[in-house]
């Protein structure tokens, strides 16, 4: 019994440590909103086709945007499933305007 623990526990650091260095491929930034009132930032990425989100408490990096998109690429932010706050859709040009 202590070994099927031992093991599982092995096993489950070999393929966390193992994910992270592929996931630099499929990150696309998505958006980033603030929210005043409770003076948080939220980036939204979306990750092998999946919406994730990492919220930002006090907007520590609201001016390193930069920062936080490598940290992800990396593998190095927090990052929590589905958004909590959803981007605005993207506004297509008219052919008159272009």
């Amino acid at each position: 019994m202590k070994i099927q623990a031992i093991l599982s526990v092995v096993l489950l650091i070999i393929f966390s440590a193992g994910s992270s260095k592929y996931q630099n491929e499929n990150v696309e930034f998505v958006c980033y909103k603030t929210h005043k009132a409770s003076n948080t930032c939220h980036y939204n990425f979306i990750i092998n086709g999946a919406k994730y989100r990492h919220v930002d408490i006090g907007c520590k990096f609201s001016n390193k945007k930069d920062e936080m998109i490598k940290k992800v690429k990396e593998g190095t932010a927090a990052l929590a499933k589905d958004w909590k706050i959803d981007c605005p859709e993207a506004k297509e040009k008219k052919d008159s305007e272009l």
